[in-house]
């Protein structure tokens, strides 16, 4: 399955089939709030564990992210409890550990995890909660004063406060729970989070591509300079 296909099932919060194992649901709104949004992201984080979290050089380049996963679930059992719940609640089925001689499995149902199916687990919960990856590049120095300076820009860049999100999920929700666009507090909270981002960006375009069409009418605007097939609504997003 493509990702095509999985942003249709996820935009119709319809479960995606993954090669043996079955299905993955992403769950809706209300259920994500009911466990609590920390403990979710907890899950999230758990599963989308990454090699490129590591410095060059610190793992084999053979070495998988189900590798990380699998060996993180023997050697730390918290880490295992957060994976094995965080599997349940995506797979409706109770995973297991199982050791066989040499080998370890984690188990669902009768099938099995393993890095043919990893890559696409990842994949679709990626997609399903609008998670945005980015590694940010290293400095690299081209002598040591180079280094000095780069070392200070790290411990400066460190003590520098977050920046604060203009909008998060909460705000979201909350401003498409109010906006008139004909659903209602039920219906939203039964959405994934893959519908709650993807009305809020389709909300967006149709109120920007009215507001041209009434500027281009009141003539506060240069029709020469737009072409309106590039603004529609419905164009596909190419981000």
């Amino acid at each position: 399955m493509n990702n095509d296909d999985i942003q249709y099932n996820l935009l119709g919060n319809l479960p995606i089939y993954i090669d043996g194992l079955g299905y993955i649901k992403i769950p809706c709104i209300r259920d994500i709030f009911s466990m609590g949004m920390s403990v979710y992201n907890g899950y999230l984080s758990s599963l989308l564990i990454d090699k490129s979290m590591f410095k060059d050089g610190e793992l084999s380049e053979e070495v998988t992210n189900y590798d990380l996963l699998l060996g993180n679930c023997f050697h730390d059992e918290s880490y295992r409890i957060t994976v094995f719940k965080a599997l349940e609640l995506f797979f409706k089925s109770e995973p297991r550990l199982h050791a066989e001689e040499d080998t370890l499995k984690i188990l669902i149902g009768n099938g099995e995890i393993n890095d043919n199916n990893f890559p696409m687990i990842q994949n679709t919960i990626t997609l399903g909660n609008n998670v945005k990856i980015s590694n940010e590049p290293e400095f690299k120095a081209a002598n040591k004063q180079a280094q000095k300076l780069i070392d200070m820009i790290k411990k400066n860049r460190a003590k520098a406060p977050p920046k604060k999100e203009k909008m998060d999920l909460h705000s979201i929700i909350s401003g498409l729970i109010w906006k008139e666009n004909g659903q209602s507090l039920d219906s939203i909270l039964n959405m994934n989070i893959y519908q709650i981002y993807n009305g809020f960006n389709t909300t967006n375009s149709i109120e920007n591509y009215h507001h041209t069409v009434s500027a281009l009418y009141a003539g506060t605007l240069d029709g020469k300079k737009i072409k309106m097939s590039d603004i529609h609504w419905a164009n596909k997003n190419t981000e």
